[in-house]
């Protein structure tokens, strides 16, 4: 963590066409936890959650060169 912010190794994201991610289980455990505490299903807690991040700036962009 950098400064308090995510840090994420950053290749090119590839379009899903069904537009499904999987997800580690600990990272759905966080989630169900969200989902617990808010009542949002886990697509609404999802969504907020990352353009929230995003919005504000939290996570860095770990750029390699090829």
């Amino acid at each position: 963590m950098i400064d308090g912010k995510i840090c994420l190794p950053a290749p090119k994201a590839k379009v899903n066409s069904q537009g499904v991610i999987r997800i580690t289980k600990e990272a759905f455990e966080a989630l169900a936890e969200v989902m617990n505490e808010t009542g949002m299903s886990a697509r609404q807690a999802a969504s907020m959650i990352i353009v929230q991040a995003v919005e504000k700036d939290l996570i860095v962009y770990e750029r390699r060169e090829l």
